[in-house]
């Protein structure tokens, strides 16, 4: 996908403000209103109800700042197609928590999925396990009721049952208490005229009697050997990189970042990436009582590069698509690579550039005998 689709998407999922906004009346409430080229944003009769309508474009209540609340809505896709969400707790465009489905995923484990939005990154590809994606139907050009209780640092899901929610997310990902709600439909660049009904929406406080039910799903545990911190650079320019295999000569501003709760290092929570600073490196330091070979597990989004005391010892893209077109990019610690450690003191040096979907890292070594790890 091109640099301007997936910005065009980016674009679509967190209502940025560089699209042109106006203002619309439905059900009684102002909504501020966008669309890109080629969507729209109106009030029309659908399905035997007068609903909202949004092509490539989202629709906002940005008179409401809400941070414990229940949201109900229902949708109805045109196509079997697209990615028809909602984006609340709204600080601004750049720290929000987002819920979409993709009706093109019908019945496939991401056909729903939760993810924080931070420093502008939606990191779909870094919270993508059974508590933040699950398989639902979702059938075309029918209602479905979508319902959201967030209470505190935590939220059930609904969607279609209202009785079980889909996802329980135990541990919201961004640090906004509150803000706006906003409703968005986008799709994929070569599906043209798709778009998503909403209606019946109604949003409120929690009270007295709103409760989570929802539970977790169980997931393997962590490695105890997993890297659990890490030392991050400031951003720079990828191609810094290529001029050879040694690592550029950077500043010594370093920010120290801990790993999210499944284990994979959100390097947005600390920078956000641009066009000629889409790289930072990732340190740790390996600390071995003696000369030693250990095996590192390791995933990544999307590029990384490898070094061991300065010296390069892999490379590796694990972007969208980049493999095949199955590929999500999501981040599993598939790769691995042996360390030759030397006794003493040994630095790994993670370089990881980010396009589109989630900039993070993970990795553990497969024993800690005779090791000791520091970010310092």
């Amino acid at each position: 996908m091109s640099k301007l689709a997936t910005g065009l998407i980016s674009a679509l999922l967190l209502g940025a403000s560089a699209i042109a906004q106006d203002t619309l009346q439905y059900d009684g409430e102002t909504w501020q209103v966008a669309a890109a080229d080629n969507g729209a944003v109106r009030v029309e009769q659908a399905l035997g109800r007068e609903a909202l309508y949004i092509s490539r474009g989202q629709a906002w209540r940005r008179d409401v700042d809400l941070q414990d609340f229940v949201l109900e809505y229902e949708y109805a896709s045109t196509d079997q197609s697209g990615f028809i969400g909602v984006n609340w707790r709204a600080a601004d465009e750049n720290a929000l928590e987002q819920f979409y489905v993709r009706p093109h995923q019908s019945g496939q484990p991401d056909a729903a999925q939760y993810l924080p939005v931070l420093n502008g990154i939606a990191g779909w590809q870094i919270y993508a396990g059974p508590n933040e994606a699950q398989a639902t139907d979702l059938p075309a050009r029918e209602w479905i009721r979508v319902r959201i209780v967030a209470i505190g640092d935590a939220a059930d899901i609904f969607v279609g049952d209202m009785e079980t929610p889909l996802l329980h997310i135990a541990d919201l990902g961004s640090a906004t208490t509150g803000g706006a709600i906003g409703f968005y439909m986008s799709d994929r660049p070569w599906m043209q005229g798709t778009g998503s009904w909403f209606s019946n929406i109604s949003m409120r406080p929690v009270t007295a009697q709103d409760r989570l039910i929802g539970e977790s799903r169980e997931t393997d545990p962590l490695p105890e050997t997993l890297i659990e911190r890490w030392a991050v650079s400031a951003t720079f320019a990828e191609a810094e990189l290529d001029a050879g295999y040694a690592l550029p000569a950077l500043d010594e501003e370093r920010s120290e970042l801990a790993v999210e709760p499944n284990g994979i290092a959100n390097l947005s929570r600390l920078v956000r990436p641009g066009p000629d600073a889409d790289t930072v490196l990732a340190e740790v330091s390996i600390n071995a009582d003696e000369a030693m070979t250990r095996e590192l597990s390791f995933g990544y989004s999307d590029r990384v590069r490898l070094y061991l005391n300065g010296e390069q010892i892999y490379a590796g893209n694990a972007g969208w698509r980049v493999r095949d077109h199955r590929h999500l990019g999501t981040i599993v610690r598939v790769d691995r690579v042996p360390l030759r450690l030397r006794a003493g003191e040994n630095v790994l040096t993670a370089a990881v550039s980010e396009s589109f979907g989630g900039w993070g890292l993970s990795a553990a070594l497969d024993s800690l005998d005779g090791l000791d790890l520091d970010t310092e």
